[in-house]
């Protein structure tokens, strides 16, 4: 009873050990923690601040005016004495305060600049959008990466639990002279073969965590230990078992991306829409410069108190209007070189506009080629798993019987890692092909 209770104890700190992972808390982290992305997320924000301010000048203005002035010298006009003498023409002391509007008449300066600052702040958007998008796609890959090396641990352990097994017999064979001692010695260089594999994978795992954790700010369990996959859990490993891994099975995640390998090239993709709209926003500035050089109207109403009303020192009320004109004639032709500037910048991003469609077509192009590939390869691939399992079983079965080498089964096991190892690499590559195929489609 004793006994049992402890292992229930054990096996209860085994399950509070693991560490499980997503892909839904991967992309999340990521979004959540990824740099470039929130960087674009602040500059877009900021873009549409900006447009605001500038759709702001096109309406009219309502300010509060004030001014006060102390004059040493008041002007004076003379009287004759019957008159009552010389007068002064106002106070020393002169203010004026009261709400004032003003609205620029817009000749399509004011029209082309809003417009202008709105492109702009629509490419800041895309950017946001394309390093979203690349957010997830380094999220997910180093999620698959993470998966395989899982994967790969779990396949060499499997493997090396057969070569346990298989050394055990092998040594109460060499014991009981049915067996060569050859034979015991090449089943346990195969058994310690198989410890070290299962050693280098344990240590890979433990850099996919690492690269895991970077890529989506997910913290990761630490241990003393080399990480292992948590269906591995149990077993006596050489050294412990450090934080036990548990990913989702490649079966649940695929269906999420299968609808991309159907999608065609994005015809907007956020990286395309960047361009463009810095295209446009530089024509919509080349129109706003033009403009500047025509006449600039702006109309103002103010109504004020004042003080003094000329020689008679009293505050009064003073109600104008106003209409004032502004043309350019001479300016060393810097409206004529900002429009020039701003055309050619337009022209530039539009050829980087269309340089990014050809490559994003291109690398979805490749990228559906590869996954093609992939599935042809896989299929024979499962094929492959079948029959070196089974000729591992029939080698193993053979030399039982005594019509076989050790050899044959020690080949024979490898190539079942090996396949099993190779679809495996597949499953993930094929899911990094999914990936990248849903980050070039709408």
């Amino acid at each position: 009873m004793r006994l049992i209770f402890i292992f229930l104890m054990l096996a209860g700190a085994a399950e509070a050990a693991e560490f499980r992972v997503t892909l839904k808390a991967a992309e999340e982290g990521a979004l959540a923690s990824d740099g470039q992305y929130k960087s674009a997320r602040f500059a877009a924000g900021a873009a549409e601040a900006a447009a605001a301010a500038v759709s702001s000048l096109l309406y009219p203005r309502l300010s509060l005016e004030g001014s006060l002035r102390y004059n040493h010298v008041v002007s004076e006009i003379s009287m004759p004495a019957a008159l009552g003498g010389g007068r002064p023409l106002g106070d020393n002391w002169n203010y004026s305060v009261g709400p004032s509007a003003y609205w620029a008449l817009d000749t399509g300066a004011l029209r082309y600049g809003r417009d202008a600052a709105r492109r702009t702040a629509a490419g800041r958007s895309a950017e946001a959008e394309h390093a979203r998008r690349q957010a997830l796609l380094k999220a997910r890959t180093v999620y698959f990466a993470l998966q395989l090396a899982l994967e790969k641990v779990y396949l060499i352990g499997e493997n090396l639990q057969l070569s346990e097994s298989q050394l055990k017999d092998i040594e109460l064979g060499v014991k009981a002279g049915a067996r060569s001692r050859l034979d015991g010695i090449r089943a346990r260089q195969e058994t310690l073969a198989r410890r070290r594999d299962l050693l280098r994978a344990r240590s890979d795992l433990s850099a996919a965590l690492l690269d895991f954790s970077l890529a989506t700010g997910v913290t990761v369990p630490e241990g003393e230990g080399l990480p292992l996959d948590a269906r591995l859990a149990g077993r006596a490993y050489q050294p412990a078992p450090g934080p036990l891994v548990r990913a989702e099975p490649y079966e649940e995640i695929i269906g999420r991306l299968l609808p991309a390998a159907e999608a065609g090239p994005g015809k907007a993709l956020p990286s395309v829409a960047a361009f463009s709209e810095a295209s446009a926003a530089a024509l919509a500035a080349a129109s706003a410069y033009k403009a500047e050089r025509l006449p600039r109207l702006t109309l103002g109403a103010r109504s004020s108190l004042d003080y003094p009303n000329g020689p008679n020192l009293y505050s009064f009320v003073q109600n104008s209007a106003s209409l004032s004109l502004n043309l350019p004639l001479f300016e060393s032709g810097r409206l004529a070189d900002r429009e020039r500037e701003s055309r050619l910048n337009a022209q530039g991003a539009a050829e980087r506009r269309d340089e990014a469609a050809r490559a994003a077509s291109a690398e979805h192009a490749k990228a559906r080629a590869a996954y093609g590939a992939l599935l042809e390869e896989q299929a024979i691939n499962i094929e492959a798993v079948d029959d070196a399992a089974e000729a591992a079983r029939l080698a193993y079965e053979a030399y039982k019987a005594g019509g076989g080498t050790w050899l044959d089964v020690e080949s024979a096991n490898l190539k079942a890692l090996q396949a099993r190892t190779t679809a495996a690499t597949a499953n993930a590559e094929l899911l990094m092909r999914l990936a990248r195929l849903d980050s070039l489609s709408d």
